[in-house]
């Protein structure tokens, strides 16, 4: 299963912000450190504030930071939240169906289970097991032992 940019970036988000300590990281600077849009990321964290993920505070010191430890945020209801409507093929998509075998096709069934098998298997996983190395991601986004950006 292929997962949005939009999911990505959230996952992005979150990892990044769990390497960074209680800091408030503007989202600027997630966007560079990380080689993406800062418009289209300003978006997810707008969304990943909305879902209680990350706490935001506006204004020339604010920025974003994780509301709940890593250890508690479940990737797979992170990817539920943020995948909402849309679906491996079009029949489990939210909206209107345009295939002529819509109702009666086998795919269908199957396709919904394994997407929920998908989702089952990161239910279990959270945001702190995607840390391997803690230490190789503050490295690899330029970043110091205490989550500052190095150099600064």
């Amino acid at each position: 299963m292929q997962i949005t940019a939009f999911s990505d970036y959230a996952l992005r988000v979150l990892t990044y912000l769990a390497v960074t300590g209680d800091r408030l990281v503007p989202t600027r600077e997630i966007a560079e450190r990380q080689g993406l849009s800062f418009d289209h990321l300003a978006k997810v964290t707008q969304f990943l504030s909305r879902e209680g993920y990350v706490e935001a505070s506006r204004g020339r010191n604010g920025g974003v930071r994780l509301a709940i430890p890593p250890a508690e945020i479940s990737i797979g209801e992170v990817l539920r939240r943020s995948e909402a409507g849309s679906g491996v093929v079009e029949c489990l998509q939210d909206g209107e169906v345009s295939c002529m075998l819509a109702g009666f096709c086998g795919l269908t069934p199957l396709l919904a289970g394994a997407t929920e098998a998908f989702f089952a298997a990161l239910d279990k996983r959270s945001i702190a097991d995607a840390l391997t190395s803690p230490a190789r991601h503050r490295k690899t986004f330029g970043l110091n032992a205490r989550g500052e950006v190095a150099g600064k």
